[in-house]
């Protein structure tokens, strides 16, 4: 499973890519049909982005941005939505209504 991190105009503090990888590892570990996450964080000025972009097997990306003042408390809050969409496409790929083909 490939996890990209990448860290928009700062260099990075040691911790904060490490963090974000492990966040992102929760979620392939959660979700199996994940193929690839990739984390965008920006910072302008004294404020932070977060982005996670999720890309599972027969569906598209899920992204989730969250700004904060916070490296750390944008990296979960992100994750956390990010969590939520991916529950949400499962609930919806369960409750689908599946159309059965009649023999004749």
């Amino acid at each position: 499973m490939p996890i990209e991190v990448t860290i928009r105009h700062q260099n990075a503090a040691p911790g904060l890519k490490a963090y974000a990888e492990a966040r992102a590892e929760k979620l392939v570990e959660q979700f199996p049909r994940v193929e690839s996450v990739h984390v965008i964080i920006d910072v302008q000025r004294h404020l932070y982005e977060a982005e996670f972009i999720v890309q599972q097997k027969g569906m598209t990306a899920v992204g989730a941005k969250e700004h904060a003042d916070s490296a750390s408390a944008v990296i979960d809050t992100a994750a956390a939505r990010a969590e939520k969409q991916l529950r949400k496409t499962i609930s919806k790929r369960v409750s689908a209504h599946i159309r059965k083909t009649e023999k004749k």
